[in-house]
């Protein structure tokens, strides 16, 4: 039975994920293999026009509304993010999208954030810290506009 609550989770969790992700239509989402490290792959295009840009999506989710302190659309949620550790190397940013299921709401944080130091000065920041923001469509927004921002200073 735990199985099948575990596949449940992970594929209304992706889903979701979808759902929050097609709803630009600049985006291109790449489902992974399994145990390749990311579920997915987005691909932002310009123009209609395949870019090359790409970022990483981790998703997480649990059924019920964890132990978490909310200030605003900040959230600390208390839930294991060991897993993350083997993302640290990947040439791209990566975000990860996590879901309370009894709610259907979303929330995000950066695995490697995208951070421009100095002009043409970019890297990727790995980030453990367990607080999250609520995903809503203008967070969506702002996360393709850091990615955007991230390769167009890259040298």
């Amino acid at each position: 039975m735990t199985t099948q609550q575990t596949w449940y989770i992970t594929q209304r969790a992706e889903s979701l994920a979808i759902m929050y992700l097609t709803r630009r239509d600049d985006l291109i989402v790449s489902k992974q293999q399994p145990n390749y490290g990311l579920d997915f792959l987005v691909t932002i295009k310009k123009a209609d026009e395949y870019s090359g840009r790409l970022f990483g999506i981790e998703v997480k989710a649990i059924s019920s509304t964890p132990k978490s302190s909310q200030n605003g659309d900040i959230v600390m949620i208390n839930y294991s993010l060991n897993s993350i550790d083997s993302l640290r190397e990947l040439p791209f940013p990566v975000c990860l999208l996590f879901f309370i299921l009894d709610k259907d709401q979303g929330y995000y944080k950066w695995i490697l954030q995208p951070v421009i130091e100095e002009k043409k000065n970019v890297k990727l920041n790995f980030d453990k810290n367990p607080t999250f923001k609520k995903l809503t469509d203008e967070e969506i927004n702002s996360i393709i506009s850091d990615v955007n921002d991230w390769y167009d200073n890259r040298n």
